[in-house]
């Protein structure tokens, strides 16, 4: 008997000293940098009662909230500002009532360049597309961008490299500035100024041809 009682507490000890990690507790939380950031952005349309003082935005669940923009206007965190009909993202207080940051979407969307950083010669940049997508403005380098979106008022862009690694890395941006012609935006590292691409017109060479004159026609 004794020597089975002995055999079951060398069993137990043994298990016990194999695993020492304390069991998860409920409501464990996983560490900060584990965890989903929390979004508190609200996002909707921008109402016909809004002005310069007072955001009018109604969302896609047909709430209609106010929000007061002076103190954002007046630290330069209104993007693009706004207008009735325009897409609408917004960081608010915490009593919601406040807008701490408005960004617009309409003006954010397009083809955002800057010289080249391989020759300066090209432009070079990303696309930010309607539902989330993004691409590399004629591609350059390894660099291929893949989504968007606006997280707590700041840019997070998911890319990729050209090396078949087939890594998805993810970096956000805090948004400087924006126009309806121009970006600024700055991360841990660097700061990045882009500009709305314009197509270059095509080059007059001064040359008329008329095509409908009969005597191109003619035979001789």
């Amino acid at each position: 008997m004794k020597k089975t009682f002995f055999a079951l507490t060398t069993l137990v000890l043994t298990l016990v000293a194999c695993d020492m990690r304390p069991p998860l507790k409920v409501g464990y939380e996983a560490p900060p940098d584990l965890q989903e950031e929390r979004d508190s952005t609200i996002y909707g349309f921008c109402g016909r009662a809004s002005n310069s003082k007072t955001l009018q935005l109604i969302t896609s669940t047909d709430d209609t909230l106010y929000f007061n923009v002076e103190e954002a206007r007046k630290k330069g965190r209104v993007m693009a500002d706004y207008q009735r009909g325009d897409e609408i993202y917004v960081l608010p207080d915490s009593d919601r009532t406040k807008a701490l940051m408005t960004i617009n979407k309409n003006h954010l969307l397009g083809e955002w360049v800057m010289p080249s950083p391989y020759d300066g010669s090209s432009p070079a940049g990303i696309v930010l597309k309607d539902g989330g997508e993004a691409e590399s403005f004629e591609q350059q380098g390894d660099i291929l961008y893949k989504s968007w979106r606006i997280i707590n008022g700041r840019l997070q862009v998911v890319e990729t490299r050209d090396d078949g690694t087939d890594i998805d890395y993810v970096q956000t941006y805090d948004i400087i500035r924006m126009t309806k012609d121009s970006l600024y935006l700055k991360n841990d590292e660097e700061s990045f100024e882009y500009g709305r691409y314009v197509p270059e017109p095509e080059e007059n060479l001064g040359i008329d041809l008329d095509y409908d004159s009969q005597e191109s026609f003619d035979l001789w």
